[in-house]
């Protein structure tokens, strides 16, 4: 009743029902998946936001707690895999100026170029179904959703890819550094 309020009338009243109805639960939901309470208030205020924006299309969602649910875990995923890729690339590229001082020396380049390789060559040593989710997330740029549409594969298989591939390039990465020093 109240989301076909807010569907056909947009009732303000309805929305604010809705909103109180749910924020809390959606809070502990998303704070469990999250472990942090602002992102989890950040995730579902989005939510919310979103179903009141949705307008006529709401009368479509068939059951409005599932559909809340769910999208509050993809939106919470969506933040841990965000805080992940950005924790990765600060660790590589930490690790990468640690070993890199002068950029613009020649040794420097060398230095940088092999290293390249070297990735690379890791990169290409994975297993295909897990160099194939690299490639496509990392060099390609494609959202997690469209990587597993393109492969024909689910989501907890693509993210597993992912961390398996990134795990070796890590470990290998920290062995060639070691190495090198």
């Amino acid at each position: 009743m109240l989301q076909e309020k807010m569907a056909y009338l947009q009732d303000e009243d309805a929305y604010r029902k809705l909103f109180y109805h749910f924020y809390p639960v959606l809070l502990s939901f998303c704070t469990t998946i999250l472990n942090n309470n602002e992102d989890a208030e950040e995730v579902v205020s989005e939510v919310m936001l979103k179903i009141w924006t949705m307008g006529s299309a709401l009368k479509q969602v068939d059951n409005l707690t599932v559909y809340l649910f769910t999208a509050a875990r993809n939106k919470a995923y969506d933040v841990l895999r965000k805080k992940k890729r950005a924790l990765h690339t600060v660790s590589i590229s930490s690790t990468i100026q640690e070993a890199i001082i002068d950029k613009n020396s020649p040794e420097t380049v060398y230095t940088r170029d092999e290293l390249e390789q070297f990735i690379g060559k890791t990169i290409h040593a994975l297993p295909t179904q897990s160099q194939l989710v690299f490639r496509l997330i990392k060099e390609q740029g494609l959202p997690y959703k469209q990587v597993t549409e393109v492969l024909g594969i689910s989501l907890n298989t693509a993210e597993t890819h992912m961390r398996n591939a990134l795990k070796k390039i890590r470990t290998a990465l920290n062995v060639y550094l070691t190495e090198k020093k």
